[in-house]
Formats: C-alpha cells, structure tokens, sequence
C-alpha cells in the first residue's frame, strides 16, 4: 500500500513539474512574442512615416503621401478582418503546440 501511494505522489510531483515546465515555456515565448510585436510596431510607425514623406515629396503634397500611406493600412485592416479565423487559428495552434510538446520525453 505505501508503494503504491509513494508511486501517485511520485506521478503527481511529474505532472506539477511538467506543467510548471510548460506554463514557464509558454509565458517566455509570450513575453518574447510581445517584445518582438512591440518592436515591430515602432519599426512600422517609423517606416511609414518614411514612406508618408518620401510619397509626400515625390507628389509634392504630404497629404496625398500620407493619405497613400493610410490607405494601404485601411487595407491592411481590412485584409486582417476578412481573414482573422485563419490568423487565430494559426495562433492558438501554436499556442497548443507549445503546450503539447511532443519533443520532450513523457516517461
């Protein structure tokens, strides 16, 4: 009898440390999949400001430079709500995916 409440403790305490170890994993990736959006948006926010002046000063008005710069983000707006199914599929896939790791070694 104590063999076999030693063996569920033992099971147990691998089940919290792997869920500890999953949980941990997925919230690093998170952290790192924020900073990188984070980043991404200010290298956006920069570039399109270029663009807005160098389409400005190719057309000799900035408000048709930028107003071509809007519309290519109400585009991408547009293009993000028509398609955001597949977009959330392809993420919570890879959220369960990293919940579901099939790499590591279950014994």
């Amino acid at each position: 009898r104590n063999k076999v409440e030693g063996y569920i403790d033992d099971r147990l305490l691998l089940l919290r440390l792997k869920s500890v170890k999953k949980i941990s994993t997925l919230i690093v990736q998170m952290v790192g999949m924020a900073f990188l959006a984070l980043l991404s948006g200010f290298i956006v926010l920069f570039l399109s400001i270029m663009l807005g002046f160098f389409l400005g000063h190719l057309l000799d008005s900035y408000y048709a430079g930028f107003g071509i710069v809007t519309l290519l983000f109400i585009l991408t707006f547009i293009f993000s709500i028509v398609y955001r199914k597949k977009l959330m599929r392809k993420i919570i896939s890879g959220i369960i995916d990293i919940i579901l790791d099939k790499k590591e070694d279950d014994d």
